[in-house]
């Protein structure tokens, strides 16, 4: 029920934001506090596209936690690393690690996307050779 709510407010955010102005705050302390992964989710995704800076500040805070973090967390996690480098390349530095460590996540979704933002954030020849690496493994 709590990560339909999230959607809820989410939906009403984005189409109606005077009736609830204060929904990304609500939602950061919301994720702060929540443990079940798809509400973190859906919580962090409301996040990403109401308000990247609170996105970025929960992600900053628990960067080396990301490993430990359900595929469909880190996932939206891969996503926006993707966006915020994208628009600001400067931004790269803080966040290649955690793609690197994603790599080697259980989930073969999220490595495939983790290489494939790796690849588009670095032109480094270790930072291609560890997206083959990860292709070929998730190929054979």
């Amino acid at each position: 029920v709590r990560r339909n709510a999230v959607l809820a407010i989410f939906t009403i955010y984005r189409n109606f934001g005077f009736l609830i102005p204060d929904a990304p705050e609500l939602i950061a302390e919301f994720l702060e506090s929540e443990q079940d992964m798809s509400c973190k989710r859906n919580a962090f995704l409301m996040l990403l596209h109401a308000d990247q800076k609170s996105a970025l500040a929960y992600l900053a805070s628990c960067l080396d936690q990301v490993t430990t973090f359900g595929d469909i967390l880190q996932l939206v996690i891969v996503e926006l690393i993707y966006k915020v480098c994208h628009a600001n390349p400067s931004e790269r530095s803080k966040f290649i690690r955690c793609i690197y460590n994603l790599l080697n996540s259980s989930s073969p979704a999220v490595r495939y996307e983790a290489a494939g933002t790796l690849i588009t954030l670095s032109n480094a020849p270790t930072a291609i050779k560890a997206a083959a690496s990860c292709y070929i493994d998730l190929i054979i």
